[in-house]
């Protein structure tokens, strides 16, 4: 074995610090104004886009 081989732990230290820099950097640019996470209340409805047409113009 050659005396400059690397260690065998050092892959995953470079996978570790990776993901820590991808959670952090998603972490940072979550929120763009720092307010964090609001409730805008339900949704609502709307019509649908798709209408069937009625039982005497079907085939």
């Amino acid at each position: 074995m050659s005396a400059d081989a690397p260690p065998a732990r050092r892959p995953r230290a470079r996978l570790l610090a990776a993901t820590l820099v991808a959670v952090a950097a998603l972490t940072l640019t979550a929120c763009e104004d720092g307010q964090g996470l609001r409730d805008e209340g339900p949704s609502t409805p709307t019509s649908p886009t798709a209408t069937t047409p009625p039982k005497s113009d079907r085939p």
